[in-house]
């Protein structure tokens, strides 16, 4: 994995912290990447850390789970 890879999968984590939620945007603007690539990112970090997130449908978004 890249250190540019590693930056945006901190950075999701951090907004899932802080914020409880996340979607592509936000790393499209963040880190100025393609809406592939920031899909690419949110499922690499879905399966890096199954359970962390969901896809919520009526908001577009992914939300932290709490524990």
């Amino acid at each position: 994995m890249s250190w540019c890879e590693e930056q945006r999968l901190a950075w999701i984590r951090e907004c899932l912290d802080v914020f409880g939620f996340i979607n592509r945007e936000h790393l499209r603007r963040k880190f100025l990447i393609s809406e592939p690539q920031a899909s690419k990112d949110l499922q690499n970090y879905a399966r890096r850390f199954p359970g962390a997130m969901q896809y919520n449908v009526s908001t577009k978004r992914y939300e932290a789970r709490r524990r």
